[in-house]
């Protein structure tokens, strides 16, 4: 799946939001950087994607520090990323190392370089201090390259903040009002558990002896017969999260149910737009390519036409104000979502070297 042609936002003065940078974030899928390079905006900064003459994957600075120009829009020459706007190119170092001008004098300008890890077939991006980029960090999700998964993916920009997406997915209950083929009584009834360990939070829903709702039963060829149900969401700072969906014949043991696991990746482009990345595997119909096909429009549609416009209408009606500052409600479903944007809040200020208030440590 090719990644789709991006607009460059509008980024009028200095950046709005406030971000974790000490951390990954997921830029893209792998497959998508081929010969041409790809711009992109990330924490809204501007930022050129490319691949060497060896094929290794580079982040720069997008800016080009001539006119301006995205560098994301040009060519790469000889594995050199050249400017669209007047043919500098820049390597993966950031060095200008061709002036195609009279004179060719190269300037001492240096690029913004970003690290980049190709691993599970996504491209990870590191924002912060280069130095102190860590791959070991990297979430696994080998099964995203594992034959014995079949895999549909996709790619998107979204409106709205990136962590009411992050909400979207840690509360499990929106699925009985937002998704029609999703109604199930386990997203609202059945048991829920919410923790925090280290740096990761888990959203856990069970409901064991009920049946699916339509569209996972008619996945699983289980319409209308009694499963066992567990659904566990992780999420990994600052937006980063795996969902297990798991079922099975009532009293299978758990390891032995289905298993669909999925990622659900959202990296902030501004504080009103979002890369959206996702993936879901499958362990049967392996092969089956229209079976894949159905699933993949399925997963779209509940992604693009159910979930996003949603969220885009929330993200407005707050008009940018702080979450907090609104005074949220808070139901039973919201405890992954509280204790993430809490804990990020301590990592954000921890990384700034600031100190919340007492009232903003408490977690749900």
């Amino acid at each position: 799946m090719l990644a789709p042609a991006l607009s460059i936002p509008v980024l009028a003065g200095p950046p709005r939001g406030t971000y974790l940078r000490h951390c990954w974030y997921v830029a893209g899928w792998a497959d998508d950087l081929g010969s041409d390079p790809i711009d992109r905006i990330f924490l809204e900064e501007p930022v050129a994607l490319f691949r060497d003459e060896a094929g290794v994957a580079h982040a720069v600075g997008g800016r080009c520090p001539h006119r301006f120009a995205p560098l994301g829009q040009g060519r790469v020459i000889d594995g050199a990323l050249a400017c669209p706007y007047h043919g500098l190119r820049f390597d993966g170092a950031g060095a200008c190392v061709h002036n195609p001008h009279p004179g060719g004098q190269l300037p001492a300008t240096r690029l913004p370089v970003y690290p980049l890890v190709e691993r599970h077939g996504l491209l990870w991006i590191w924002m912060g201090e280069a130095e102190r980029a860590d791959a070991a960090l990297i979430p696994d999700f080998s099964w995203l390259v594992d034959s014995a998964w079949a895999v549909v993916h996709g790619i998107t920009r979204a409106e709205g903040h990136y962590e009411l997406y992050s909400d979207n997915i840690l509360d499990l209950s929106h699925a009985n009002f937002v998704h029609p083929a999703l109604v199930a009584r386990a997203f609202i009834e059945g048991e829920r558990r919410f923790w925090q360990d280290g740096e990761t939070v888990h959203a856990e829903y069970v409901r064991l002896n009920d049946t699916l709702s339509d569209g996972i039963g008619a996945m699983l060829g289980r319409v209308g017969q009694a499963q066992d149900f567990y659904g566990e969401v992780t999420w990994h700072a600052p937006a980063v999260l795996r969902f297990d969906y798991v079922a099975g014949p009532p009293g299978t043991p758990r390891e032995q149910c289905t298993l669909l696991p999925s990622l659900h990746a959202f990296t902030p482009e501004t504080p009103d737009t979002t890369h959206y990345i996702w993936a879901t595997g499958r362990d049967f119909a392996l092969g089956d390519a229209a079976f894949s096909q159905g699933m993949q429009a399925a997963l779209e549609h509940a992604f693009e036409r159910e979930d996003m416009p949603i969220i885009r209408d929330s993200h407005r009606l707050m008009r940018g104000a702080d979450f907090w500052a609104l005074k949220p409600l808070v139901l039973g479903g919201d405890g992954g979502g509280i204790r993430a944007r809490r804990l990020l809040q301590r990592l954000i200020a921890r990384e700034q070297g600031a100190t919340l208030p007492q009232d903003t440590e408490a977690t749900a």
